[in-house]
């Protein structure tokens, strides 16, 4: 068959037999190769010419295929019965066109359905196969590759150095059988092969390759990858070779990263912490549950979305500027601050750490990410912020208090702005340079720096003498004297505290001080003023005393003369004048007595205080009463209880209750039955007296400022003078009380009386 007649069966062959158009996709990876049995005509196609440098793509297969392996290939091809497609792996040396040969992997197939029988060869992968014997050798030493050698009629394995010192056992050493299947430990690892070499069946082994743990001497123990190439002859095997190679290193290297990936996937998903495989793009490869449950998304929704699609738009910039910093080599790994959006719309703070995976290449794969949900962190962190925002405008606001802060030692770490208006110093002038000794007045502070020596059983230093108390955690409040910049002085009150951090170790002091100069001032001015006043009051007093004293005695001689005008000049009466003079010296002796009695209660001091039940002195002004209770026919109540008792003078008493229930039944409306009620509540240190009625009621917003003032009325009786609340205001005073008043006009009136609980 000449070239174009068979190039054209090929062709034909491959459009026509569906098995032999798989063949070629599968297994002509590297080229194709077609020869005519008979005649041994070949044609290649030019991807598998190319390999051999050649322009013609024509040969004899006796040109192409060493000697030897055509001489084995026709072999096969002769035993070969079946028709149809035949595959089997074989190895062949190809010559090329230098001379050199080249080892590939082909696939025969044999077509008997047309007029000649043809075999296609597929070359799936090339190979040199050109090293020299030394070399091939010195390879196999490097890579911890020997042979070996099966001796059939003795029995007997024979190897060369390199496998001797695989299996440490003596170099050119020869194993008998047994002793070589112990050192493969072959009843534990045998795969069927082993076998056949111990029911002695050689003529059944064929091609194997396995890997088993020998015993060594050390006993440690090593990882052995053995191959076996029986060469058969009529179908008899004649002759085993086999190949030993050293995979320890191998395995181990394996096993330590089988169980670094375990360490990995076990650390992956059941971290505490949100970790996640990121590829290049955003998408989400795979994450932990940590993650699913820190944003509520479950991993198959992750899986359909970015990173990108849950970032915080303020933050995805920078998420992506690091990790093209990332990917282009600038950096090796990233740490952020981000906002996630959680599932359901809220955001989620979280600290992010990424790394890259690459390939043996060097090129990325995908991201490593973890993170770590701080949102309670980060919201902390932002209130302690505006905190400290606030705190520093407040010190920076206080422009007339000095905040200074120390450390432990005394050195100020701060100085507001207070501090600068006051004291004329700027805060770098001070501010870890000096203490608050700069600014004391040393005399003041030696002062006090003996008494609390004295009072502490210790020596103390100047600085230690004004944080003493607050080291103690003690807080003291204390007037200093202060030293500006220009030397002046000024007094202010001082307060010292000390500032600890959350396990409660003190930090430093915070000493916080107001300008007491006008307080001094004013109290100065208050002084004086009080002086005048007290010295005032005696001389009143005083007067009151002689005015007293004296008027009584002329009263008393007017009021006795007119009697005695009555007595002998009757006639006198008659005089229209008379009785406008009578009723006057009645009214001066009146008002002297009145007088008396507010002198006597300026003079009652606390001493005269003493225990009473308040029960006692309201029931005897009700008493008292009787007479008026019962032509107004009046309903008096008295709620008040034995208990509490109070701080009073009996006389008192009894004229305050007398002239409060008097005057509740006197000022009664005329359009209905007096009621008066009097009750008790106790609140704080005092008894409150409530007396209640049912009267005409006050105007308080026409007479409420002159209610208790002397000689003021405010409802026309005949019989009113307006002393009596002047005086029971005082007396209440007196026992250390207070009286307020609540009324409406025509609906009544309530007192509300307070006094000392005894």
């Amino acid at each position: 068959m000449n070239l174009a007649d068979l190039k054209k069966e090929v062709y034909s062959l491959v459009r026509s037999n569906e098995a032999l158009f798989e063949f070629t996709q599968n297994h002509a990876l590297e080229g194709l190769l077609c020869f005519d049995i008979e005649s041994g005509s070949t044609w290649i196609n030019p991807k598998l010419a190319s390999h051999f440098r050649s322009s013609t793509y024509t040969e004899n297969i006796s040109s192409i295929v060493c000697e030897e392996d055509l001489e084995k290939l026709l072999k096969n091809i002769a035993s070969s019965s079946n028709a149809g497609t035949q595959e089997e792996e074989i190895v062949l040396k190809i010559k090329s066109e230098s001379g050199l040969s080249v080892r590939c992997k082909l696939f025969l197939s044999k077509q008997e359905e047309s007029a000649s029988a043809l075999a296609i060869i597929g070359c799936s992968e090339l190979y040199e196969d050109t090293p020299t014997p030394a070399i091939r050798k010195g390879l196999r030493e490097i890579a911890q590759i020997g042979t070996w050698e099966y001796d059939i009629s003795n029995h007997v394995i024979r190897l060369d150095a390199t496998s001797s010192s695989i299996l440490q056992v003596s170099e050119g050493s020869n194993l008998s059988l047994k002793d070589f299947l112990y050192l493969l430990d072959a009843e534990t690892y045998d795969d069927g092969h082993i076998s056949e070499f111990l029911n002695g069946n050689v003529n059944k082994l064929i091609d194997f390759e396995h890997e088993y743990q020998i015993k060594t001497k050390d006993g440690k123990g090593k990882w052995i990858k053995l191959i076996s190439l029986p060469y058969t002859e009529d179908q008899k095997v004649k002759i085993v070779h086999g190949l030993i190679q050293d995979v320890d290193d191998r395995n181990k290297e394996l096993y330590a990263l089988a169980l670094k990936e375990e360490e990995f996937r076990q650390t992956f998903y059941f971290a505490a912490n949100g970790m996640a495989l990121v590829g290049l793009e955003g998408q989400w490869l795979d994450v932990n549950k940590s993650v699913c449950d820190m944003l509520g998304y479950t991993k198959e929704e992750f899986l359909k979305i970015t990173f990108q699609d849950i970032t915080h738009p303020e933050d995805l910039e920078k998420d992506l500027e690091l990790l093209n910093e990332l990917v282009n080599g600038e950096r090796q790994s990233y740490q952020m601050e981000k906002r996630y959006f959680h599932k359901n719309g809220n955001v989620v703070w979280g600290l992010l750490s990424v790394s890259m995976v690459k390939n043996d290449n060097g090129e990325p794969i995908h991201f490593v990410s973890q993170i770590n949900n701080i949102t309670q962190r980060k919201h902390a962190q932002i209130e302690l912020e505006q905190t400290i925002t606030r705190l520093q405008a407040i010190r920076d606001a206080t422009t007339q208090v000095s905040i200074i802060e120390t450390d432990t030692e005394g050195i100020i770490q701060s100085f507001n702005k207070g501090a600068e208006n006051l004291l004329g110093y700027e805060s770098d002038e001070v501010v870890q340079k000096h203490t608050p000794e700069i600014i004391h007045d040393a005399n003041e502070v030696e002062k006090r720096q003996i008494e609390l020596s004295d009072e502490l059983g210790a020596s103390l230093t100047p600085m230690e003498t004004l944080i003493a108390y607050a080291r103690m955690g003690r807080f003291e409040t204390r007037e200093w004297t202060y030293i500006r910049k220009n030397g002046t002085r000024f007094p202010v009150l001082l307060s010292v505290t000390s500032i600890k951090d959350k396990q409660g170790n003190i930090t430093g002091f915070l000493g916080v001080a107001v300008d007491m100069t006008k307080i001094k001032e004013v109290e100065k001015e208050i002084k004086s003023i009080l002086n005048i006043t007290q010295e005032q009051n005696e001389r009143l007093l005083n007067f009151a005393h002689i005015v007293s004293h004296n008027l009584r005695s002329h009263s008393s001689n007017i009021f006795m003369i007119l009697q005695l005008i009555t007595m002998e000049v009757p006639e006198s009466t008659e005089n229209e004048f008379f009785p406008f003079l009578e009723s006057a010296a009645k009214n001066l002796n009146e008002t002297i007595g009145h007088l008396t009695e507010v002198v006597t209660m300026n003079e009652t001091t606390q001493e005269n205080l003493v225990p009473l039940s308040p029960k006692e002195f309201i029931d005897k002004a009700i008493n008292n009463s009787k007479g008026q209770i019962l032509d107004t026919h009046a309903q008096v109540t008295n709620l008040v209880g034995e208990k509490p008792e109070i701080q009073g003078i009996p006389a008192y008493l009894d004229s305050i209750f007398f002239n409060f229930i008097n005057n509740a039944i006197k000022y009664r409306s005329p359009d209905r039955t007096p009621e008066v009620k009097v009750s008790s509540e106790v609140k704080n240190d005092f008894l409150s007296i409530y007396i209640s009625d049912n009267g005409l009621g006050i105007n308080l917003a026409k007479h409420g400022e002159k209610l208790f003032g002397m000689y003021k009325t405010f409802h026309g009786n005949e019989d009113a003078r307006g002393v009596g609340l002047f005086i029971t205001k005082n007396q209440i005073e007196a026992m250390g009380g207070t009286v307020e008043v609540s009324s409406e006009v025509n609906q009544g009136t309530t007192f509300h009386i307070r006094f000392r609980l005894a």
